[in-house]
């Protein structure tokens, strides 16, 4: 059991690579050791469409980090924070006015990882609705063809009913494994 230390899809890039090492014929610590360099860079981003819903399920559980102030300014002016997690901490790195050019900026800082060289070929991808709505979402297309060009495997999934509970209908997170780096 390895803590990924990361949210929703993001989890799912270490399972993808155990189960690829294990294929490839790999050892339990070689792969209990690859898991735990991966934790430490996994990297995910998830964008909330609605900053009252969250926050109102963040103070559900203790957690202040959302003022009052900061949900209505941000839906006010229709501001969009992107958030990154990363080694179990979680915080904004981004905001963006509206929710489309919100994931636009995403797919696209995530089609500038993989061109940098992501740590394992995988990008998981979840989606708080139909993935046919993800697939209309603006620079979705262009993230696929990033992915197909350089041999990253693209997963996309239905986010879980708990993790739409928490961060609303709509919230898209994208996850990778990758070095250290700012978001640009």
């Amino acid at each position: 059991m390895i803590d990924s230390q990361n949210l929703f899809s993001a989890q799912g890039v270490g399972v993808v690579e155990a189960v690829r090492m294990r294929a490839a014929g790999a050892g339990v610590q070689q792969i209990r050791e690859r898991l735990e360099e991966l934790a430490l860079n996994t990297h995910g981003y998830m964008v909330p469409p609605d900053l009252y819903y969250l926050r109102n399920r963040a103070r559900s559980k203790g957690d202040r980090s959302v003022s009052l102030f900061s949900a209505a300014l941000g839906t006010a002016l229709d501001i969009k924070p992107i958030l990154h997690c990363n080694r179990g901490d979680t915080a904004p790195v981004g905001k963006i006015k509206g929710f489309e050019p919100a994931v636009q900026k995403l797919f696209d800082f995530a089609i500038q990882r993989i061109q940098a060289g992501l740590m394992t070929p995988t990008m998981c991808v979840s989606y708080g609705g139909e993935l046919s709505a993800l697939h209309a979402l603006p620079g979705y297309d262009r993230l696929r063809e990033a992915c197909a060009a350089n041999d990253v495997e693209l997963f996309e999934s239905v986010m879980s009913l708990t993790g739409m509970v928490n961060v609303g209908k709509g919230a898209i997170v994208l996850g990778f494994a990758a070095p250290p780096h700012k978001f640009a």
